[in-house]
């Protein structure tokens, strides 16, 4: 893959980080949203470790279903 189109794995957990804090705080759906879309490029990314990727691909539903409102908060 083109390095300025998918950014480093870092940049990625970076920004997860960041997301779920400001989900923690508000508990704004759009932001399950976001947590989900970067689990997912994570989950996919081929420069992320492999313990990452699974873990990244494993959250990704729960997340999905709380941005949604099927499964709740995914931090409970």
């Amino acid at each position: 893959m083109d390095d300025l189109q998918t950014p480093r794995p870092e940049l990625l957990i970076a920004g997860l980080l960041h997301l779920m804090t400001h989900y923690a705080r508000c508990g704004c759906p759009r932001l399950a949203v976001c947590i989900s879309r970067h689990l997912q490029c994570l989950g996919a990314h081929p420069d992320a470790d492999p313990l990452v990727r699974d873990i990244c691909a494993g959250l990704h539903g729960a997340w999905t279903e709380a941005a949604t409102g099927a499964g709740g908060d995914p931090l409970h």
